[in-house]
């Protein structure tokens, strides 16, 4: 059986899911847990280890919505629009859109992360909003170097057209990604395409590769991250109480469409799953 679900009600429901196991038996608080957090995506890195051919999870992959991710504009124009908070009433004025409805919510909301992430960047953790194909671009010649290829790795379920809470069957062993360098980059809703993109120096970034066929018979790709080290993360970060974990601990979580990370040019190997 498949629930169609939104993903706001979908994080709802786990968060009551959460608040109604404080109530259980311990070994019914783990079950409730092991489901909410796949069903977000979230896992310890000793679980992604033991995820074997077969096993089957509970993931929900949303559907992203066009109409708050649009294309890139190019630079030359970009680069003539205003991009902060306190600019927020101008920038909707120009692209008349009232800032009471949810796409003037939206913008206001990326604008308000792009400079917490902007104030909080620091050297070995470097931060970008990038507005433009050509400000990423640049963004990646410092973060790999001048003469270095790069190119990106997503989460691909072609075939998934409706957003759906669906068990999901592991098809291979996760597959590891080589690369020495990676920056994962995340769509942020706005008018124009605009990507939050950050180097990962500190976390030790693992990658990995997961092939998954669904309940349905839709069958995914999914890219899945692991932060090796999260002591710069702050300590109330909700993966921290999801999964049970202190700060400084490994957790993974799988990328949902439109997030990439680039990578240079790699091969793949498999875990052990013993």
């Amino acid at each position: 059986m498949v629930l169609r679900l939104t993903y706001p009600l979908l994080f709802c429901i786990l968060l009551l899911m959460n608040g109604r196991c404080d109530a259980e038996k311990d070994h019914n608080m783990e079950h409730h847990h092991h489901i909410e957090n796949a069903a977000v995506g979230l896992f310890t890195f000793d679980e992604i280890c033991g995820f074997y051919v077969g096993k089957k999870l509970p993931i929900f992959f949303p559907i992203k919505d066009h109409s708050l991710y649009p294309p890139f504009l190019p630079k030359q124009i970009a680069d003539t629009i205003p991009f902060s908070l306190s600019q927020a009433s101008t920038i909707l004025k120009l692209f008349s859109v009232p800032p009471d409805s949810s796409k003037g919510k939206a913008v206001q909301n990326t604008l308000k992360k792009c400079e917490i992430e902007a104030a909080q960047g620091q050297e070995e953790t470097k931060l970008i909003c990038a507005t433009s194909l050509e400000s990423i671009h640049g963004f990646l010649r410092k973060a790999f170097g001048p003469d270095v290829d790069f190119e990106y790795i997503a989460t691909s379920h072609p075939t998934i057209t409706t957003p759906i809470l669906q068990n999901y069957t592991v098809l291979e062993p996760p597959r590891e990604i080589q690369s020495a360098k990676k920056v994962p980059c995340h769509p942020r809703p706005y008018l124009y395409a605009i990507y939050s993109c950050h180097i990962d120096a500190n976390y030790r970034t693992k990658a990995f590769k997961l092939p998954l066929v669904g309940d349905s018979g839709d069958k995914v790709e999914a890219l899945v991250v692991c932060h090796m080290d999260t002591s710069a993360l702050s300590s109330n970060h909700p993966a921290f109480h999801l999964l049970g974990i202190k700060k400084g601990d490994s957790f993974c979580h799988v990328f949902h469409q439109g997030d990439i990370v680039w990578i240079q040019p790699s091969t793949s190997s498999s875990i052990s799953t013993n």
